[in-house]
């Protein structure tokens, strides 16, 4: 990339050149001349020739230490002309200006190697049309956001809030009618640096839908579509398929997991529970590290958890505790922290960006290497495919299936499933569920106290200490 002397962009992304020069008091001075544009491509070409002007005005006026009576006027070489060369018209209104429009084509092949593409060419020293002042960009996200908490799951709000603070972070705080295409093409080509096709268009999809909002709602009014528009990354199933879906466990690593050195590796609650419920019920983690001890109940004679909210709406679903889960204890866990006044059934982790099931899925995964077991498809999440897989196996309906696992069909499947399978029965979704089987000694990777007690208590102690330092603390502050 070269480097154009005099060329600088401003906080909002706006090219203008800076000249600088030392006046007949030795004292340093400086002006600028705005490009009214944010295309790096045009604002270099621009610069280009504004540096050719000046230079050659220089060296016949000998400005190097005189104030410049007039800078070199960038419509004098940057004048309307029209070029299309998809039907041949190249239009200028002298023959100096169509020499001008030659030299900024080949003063753009220098840097890039090539021609303009037509529209950026054709809008080369076009005056730009008035922008309508709008939202800044973090106010009209949040707003975005505010709204989406009607629709979205918590977690994929952090993760939109995450993607729109990167962007910030890359273009600053902009309004939102100063952003096109451009600045999505850089968003998108920093990612493209750093992660796959799947997450890249994951991303752009969720810059995607905030302007398409903010169309809809008159915010963003400098086009008329998305500048995300045109960008995803098309055909990313036909990617390496085999490395983009997780894989359901199989039964050697199903016992190399749940092995008799289980409960002493996995030692607290979440670290235990989490894949032991995931095994018997294909939950999502953050399903299950987010219940709260209140929705662990008994339901027309069933023994059931009710998962509130999900990744997407048909994840809130009330699902049959397995007996198998039951012998383990799981449910005299839940009575013990119930006992103890706790709202969360995990009281001891912390909400945050990642999620309630941050350290246990951490602990997990150093459980899979610990077991060997280094395949990067089969992770956390294969207990979900492993549940779908061994019920589908056995010949279960399979709208139980989808009703018990919170998993949407195929699209001519959703509307009949999610027409009239919304009440079938707990004791029908409870038999399915026994269908659900492992070659598992059970009895060996079963803890030695499934309530945990020990472990809460000292936490609990250890949190009724820090409350009552907090409140000293504050009790002394004037």
């Amino acid at each position: 990339m070269i480097r154009v002397p005099r060329l600088k962009v401003n906080r909002l992304g706006v090219y203008g050149l800076r000249v600088v020069w030392t006046d007949e008091a030795g004292k340093r001075r400086e002006a600028t001349h705005s490009l009214r544009t944010k295309s790096p491509e045009i604002a270099r070409v621009l610069a280009l020739q504004f540096n050719e002007a000046y230079e050659r005005k220089r060296s016949q006026r000998r400005m190097s230490t005189k104030k410049p009576e007039h800078l070199p006027n960038l419509e004098d070489f940057a004048n309307k002309f029209e070029l299309d060369l998809s039907r041949g018209v190249m239009k200028s209104d002298s023959p100096e200006d169509f020499a001008r429009m030659m030299q900024a084509l080949e003063a753009y092949k220098a840097i890039h190697g090539t021609h303009p593409p037509i529209q950026e060419a054709m809008n080369l020293g076009r005056q730009p049309r008035p922008i309508q002042k709008s939202m800044r960009f973090s106010e009209a996200t949040a707003a975005y956001l505010d709204e989406k908490k009607h629709q979205n799951a918590a977690q994929t709000l952090v993760e939109k809030g995450r993607t729109y603070k990167d962007f910030t972070a890359i273009f600053g705080d902009l309004e939102i009618n100063l952003i096109s295409k451009a600045e999505i093409v850089q968003l998108k080509t920093n990612d493209l640096k750093r992660m796959g096709a799947n997450r890249l268009n994951k991303r752009l999809g969720q810059v995607n839908d905030f302007f398409n909002w903010a169309i809809n709602h008159g915010h963003y009014t400098a086009h008329p579509t998305s500048p995300v528009e045109g960008l995803f990354i098309k055909g990313t199933g036909k990617l390496s398929p085999k490395t983009e879906h997780y894989e359901p466990f199989s039964n050697d690593d199903l016992k190399a997991i749940f092995s008799s050195a289980y409960p002493v590796d996995m030692g607290k609650p979440d670290h235990y529970w989490l894949p032991v419920v995931a095994l018997f019920s294909g939950a999502r983690r953050e399903e299950i590290a987010s219940l709260k001890a209140a929705n662990i109940k008994t339901v027309d004679g069933v023994p059931c958890f009710q998962i509130e909210g999900g990744k997407t709406a048909d994840a809130r679903r009330l699902v049959p505790v397995h007996p198998q889960l039951q012998a383990l204890g799981f449910m005299r866990y839940a009575e013990q922290v119930k006992g103890m006044g706790q709202e969360y059934l995990f009281p001891h982790t912390v909400d945050g960006a990642n999620g309630r099931g941050k350290n246990a899925g951490r602990q997990f995964t150093i459980l899979m290497e610990k077991r060997s077991i280094k395949d990067d498809r089969k992770v956390f999440h294969s207990f979900r495919h492993t549940v779908i897989t061994r019920l589908h196996a056995t010949g279960a309906n399979t709208a139980h299936v989808m009703q018990i696992t919170g998993h949407r069909g195929e699209a001519g499947q959703t509307v009949h499933f999610g027409t009239y399978t919304h009440d079938v029965g707990l004791q029908a979704l409870a038999d399915t569920m026994s269908r659900l089987s492992y070659a598992l000694d059970y009895e060996a990777m079963k803890a030695s106290d499934p309530t945990f007690k020990a472990f809460l208590t000292r936490w609990k102690m250890i949190e009724d200490r820090k409350a009552k330092a907090a409140k000293l603390r504050k009790e002394k502050t004037p």
